[in-house]
């Protein structure tokens, strides 16, 4: 009994330890001279433009629950529509995959914090 209870306190350590190191990592993450974090570059492991648009469209596709070709409020949840909202260029209530897609082109939908508009 002993033996499983020092694997089990083991365990839980490795983990605290890991846990502690992947936070020191967030917090060590290089800023900027003005002491804001970087904006994502954009690259991705080096996917191409058709990679790219082949994923957003199966991300789409699986969003768009009943398969109406739009995705509104109640398919995506509050959280995710509160940020592709502002791609409703007609302001129906709902998104296209061109709506997004033109939305991603004018840097409406940025990496950064959901909702922030990516700088110019």
């Amino acid at each position: 009994m002993k033996k499983i209870s020092t694997r089990v306190g083991l365990g839980i350590s490795v983990i605290a330890l890991g846990a502690c190191l992947s936070s020191l990592a967030f917090a060590d993450a290089p800023k900027t001279q003005d002491g804001a974090r970087p904006q994502c570059s954009g690259e991705h492991g080096g996917k191409t433009d058709a990679e790219r648009a082949q994923h957003a469209a199966e991300r789409f596709k699986k969003a768009d629950k009943n398969a109406d070709g739009f995705l509104t409020q109640a398919e995506v949840g509050d959280k995710r529509w509160s940020h592709i909202q502002v791609a409703d260029a007609n302001k129906d209530g709902k998104v296209s995959q061109a709506e997004l897609a033109q939305a991603k082109a004018d840097g409406k939908l940025g990496h950064g914090k959901r909702g922030d508009k990516r700088p110019a």
